[in-house]
């Protein structure tokens, strides 16, 4: 534990000594994992098994341990009508005419967007293990098709963790840290970018704009180290956790390079030669504090037919003390619940960014599947939105 507290204090004092010009924060790279999203994303309190890795580092403390072979995802940012069309049309790389006047009122509306990630990891008995990795686009603007921006990002992302678990008769207490190596590509994508991108996926019309998206567009590229540490006690069906998050900051080392000059380094093992970031400006990953309860719903009776849990998290609530506003407390506070239905059926559904979500899962020995629907907050230079989301799982775990 000294060793731990010593290293903490030179992170500290590191991340203190570095001064810049501007600071730039990014958001953490947004790995959904559908059967949190559908809780509204409410966690920290009982997270274990896969879950755990891109949540809290106590889950590892589990006595259960779980093999996660391979986990793939994909979400859709749009409303529901949208979400055919979105498909068939970057599956064939072009648009109906039809489609096209689906899209369009996306991506002028609340936006459009997809993302996926692919993941395979070990916890339990005090191990964390994990790799994911992951893409993530999303637009939205005022004109169509040459009015828009967005902004694209792909992160890859190895963990590396352990949790030590007490017990004190009913009271279960156990404390975790992980290490999170990372490497980011992050595209902010304007006016004559995002035209570039809908061409070059959707086969969408931008004439007069012409170019090569990979060539034409530039984006951050680097890599960086991430800290967690959470804690969680459980007493009874009570439990409780906090969690610590890209503990004092996360820097990114970033490049500015464009897409094709970084796609090409990557198919060599590497990253492009590091070039100045316009600005010369600090890239940040901040700290996030989140504190969550949860209380497990089982009843002696019908204990091998169903089991349940209510949870809710309060993320960051410094800023929620300094600013007691509504739209401060529908980002800081998320409500979930879940319900297992004779071990392979989970219906869920939670609250989170002032909207409902809710999912399901279905388990069938060593093949998951779980979805979710939900929103995103998206926010860019001129335009904020919150998107309708929905997210599929395919796993084998066991």
């Amino acid at each position: 534990m000294k060793s731990l507290g010593f290293l903490a204090l030179l992170l500290f004092l590191f991340t203190s000594s570095l001064k810049a010009t501007d600071t730039v924060k990014e958001e953490p790279f947004p790995f959904w994992f559908p059967a949190y999203a559908a809780q509204g994303n409410s966690s920290v309190a009982y997270a274990d098994g896969f879950g755990a890795l891109l949540s809290n580092p106590a889950g590892f403390a589990s006595p259960k341990q779980e093999m996660n072979l391979l986990s793939w995802g994909v979400t859709l940012y749009s409303n529901p009508h949208a979400r055919i069309p979105l498909l068939r049309s970057l599956l064939r790389a072009s648009e109906s005419e039809q489609d096209e006047e689906v899209l369009s009122k996306e991506l002028t509306g609340k936006g459009l967007g997809i993302g996926s990630s692919l993941g395979i990891g070990y916890v339990g008995r005090g191990l964390g293990l994990g790799l994911v990795a992951g893409f993530d686009t999303i637009a939205l603007g005022n004109t169509y098709p040459n009015g828009l921006q967005g902004e694209g990002m792909s992160q890859f992302m190895l963990v590396v963790g352990y949790a030590v678990r007490k017990e004190f008769g009913a009271l279960k207490v156990a404390f975790g840290g992980d290490i999170r190596p990372i490497v980011r590509i992050h595209a902010p994508l304007k006016e004559y970018e995002t035209s570039l991108l809908l061409h070059e996926y959707l086969g969408t019309e931008i004439s007069p704009t012409t170019g090569d998206f990979f060539s034409q567009t530039f984006a951050l590229n680097g890599s960086g180290i991430g800290f967690d540490i959470g804690s969680s006690l459980q007493w009874n069906a009570l439990s409780f956790g906090v969690v610590f998050r890209d503990v004092f900051d996360t820097q990114l080392f970033y490049s500015w390079n464009d897409l094709q000059s970084i796609r090409s380094a990557l198919g060599n093992g590497g990253l492009p030669p590091v070039n100045s970031v316009p600005g010369n400006a600090v890239y940040i990953i901040p700290m996030s504090v989140t504190i969550g309860l949860g209380y497990d719903l089982v009843f002696d009776a019908i204990k091998h037919i169903f089991r349940g849990r209510i949870h809710g998290e309060w993320e960051n609530p410094g800023r929620f003390i300094h600013d007691s506003t509504w739209t401060v407390a529908k980002d800081s506070f998320r409500l979930g619940c879940e319900g297992n239905l004779f071990s392979f059926l989970s219906l869920r559904a939670g609250f989170e960014g002032g909207a409902p979500t809710y999912g399901g899962g279905l388990k069938f020995a060593i093949f998951e599947l779980n979805v979710a629907f939900f929103t995103r907050k998206v926010e860019l230079a001129e335009r904020s939105s919150r998107v309708p989301a929905a997210s599929v799982e395919m796993a084998i775990r066991w």
